[in-house]
């Protein structure tokens, strides 16, 4: 048999992680074809980056994939969702905030499910953290085999959150200031000088195909490793943090030479 892999991506990331995994430990009881695989934080209250890190996550782990997603900044409480894609055949399981967007577009939607009973029937009167109490169960569930079907209503895919990210947002920034973003360069050649601005920072970068080959402080713009996406960052600096940029920020770039 195959084994499943369960991906759960939060931001939560102090205690509450464990928590999480040991309830999905306490269904699975020892279930050797399933796979809890390490947590993969998201920034916090961030739906562009849970977006781009479920889609990135997508683009490794092989079919049939359980994906756990804990993460909800919204004021209103959107609905909990089931679903699972046409292509690669992914489950996944979250509130619809937005975080399915870049997974269903590229992989498609085969069925969607409305799972917000579950949660109205086990916290009625609501108590915080639901996802340890009920996501994360559900999910354990679903890992050893219960239909996803049972657990929620069908609904249209058409009902997925969309949030149309616009080019050259910044999706991610790794720990080394690295700004992951959307769109394309056109035509870029090796030393081509741009002009970027980001917010009110405006700073000047040079195409290079390997960053860490350029002088240490020196802004360069590369092909990243994220399926096809460019990244902006300062030679062996935290640049993101020094000209104030973050997760949503759109680079506004020009070439000029």
């Amino acid at each position: 048999m195959n084994k499943k892999h369960i991906v759960t991506i939060t931001d939560c990331t102090d205690i509450a992680a464990n928590e999480l995994r040991a309830n999905m430990i306490n269904i699975l009881h020892g279930e050797e074809n399933v796979i809890l695989e390490p947590f993969v934080p998201v920034k916090e209250f961030s739906a562009i980056n849970c977006n781009f890190t479920i889609r990135l996550m997508a683009e490794s782990y092989p079919p049939g994939t359980i994906f756990l997603v804990i993460f909800n900044p919204c004021q209103e409480r959107p609905k909990s969702v089931i679903g699972r894609t046409k292509k690669n055949g992914f489950i996944f399981m979250g509130r619809n905030t937005g975080a399915f967007d870049w997974l269903t577009r590229d992989f498609g939607c085969k069925e969607l499910y409305d799972a917000s009973e579950l949660f109205t029937k086990f916290n009625p009167q609501f108590v915080s953290f639901s996802g340890k109490f009920v996501t994360a169960p559900t999910i354990a569930k679903i890992a050893e085999g219960e239909d996803i079907k049972k657990f929620g209503i069908a609904i249209h895919s058409k009902e997925i959150k969309r949030l149309n990210v616009i080019d050259y947002t910044i999706v991610h920034i790794d720990n080394f200031g690295m700004m992951k973003f959307t769109g394309d360069l056109d035509n870029p050649k090796e030393n081509d000088l741009y002009e970027i601005r980001i917010n009110t920072s405006k700073i000047k970068a040079i195409f290079c195909k390997r960053m860490m080959s350029q002088k240490t402080g020196s802004w360069v713009l590369f092909p990243g490793s994220s399926f096809g996406l460019f990244e902006l960052g300062q030679v062996r600096e935290y640049g993101a943090s020094s000209i104030g940029a973050k997760i949503g920020d759109v680079i506004k770039l020009k070439k000029i030479n």
